[in-house]
């Protein structure tokens, strides 16, 4: 069995890395609070119970930052000492954070309907300099492509 402590570590230091990397997609106004809580969540790790009211948080951060949409609590500085978010979350808050979470991200319903499974992906040769020009462009979004070379055959 897992230990339950490194559980909730891991748990919070992944959504903690996708957070930050949705910072700098948040208008310059809502960056520094946001910042101030990431740096006050960072800080709670002295018993499990406080751990997992800092995963509540870091898992609401994370969704009202993929929906663009930054209300309360994290709209102002952290207060010193954190109650456990389901306290002091008005469901109003919480219910429009799912429902802007929900419409950014429906287009992952429509992902695989244009592929058969039962086609094989085909393999495109060609020299490496053509690479970028052979591969999907999405529609909305980033794309990002690491390359790991060897010299074993395989």
């Amino acid at each position: 069995m897992a230990n339950p402590v490194q559980a909730l570590n891991d748990n919070f230091f992944y959504n903690s890395m996708l957070a930050r990397a949705l910072v700098p997609l948040l208008p310059a106004l809502n960056r520094s609070p946001i910042r101030m809580w990431l740096d006050k969540l960072h800080e709670m790790d002295s018993s499990p119970e406080e751990m997992g009211i800092r995963n509540d948080y870091m898992w609401f951060l994370l969704l009202m930052l993929q929906s663009k949409k930054v209300s309360e609590p994290f709209s102002n500085a952290p207060p010193h000492e954190l109650q456990p978010l389901r306290t002091i979350l008005s469901p109003k808050v919480y219910e429009e954070i799912l429902s802007a979470t929900d419409r950014n991200m429906s287009w992952l319903e429509h992902v695989n309907e244009n592929v058969n499974s039962n086609q094989k992906p085909t393999r495109v040769s060609s020299h490496p300099a053509k690479f970028f020009e052979n591969q999907p462009l999405p529609k909305n979004g980033i794309i990002c492509y690491m390359a790991a070379f060897s010299d074993h055959d395989f």
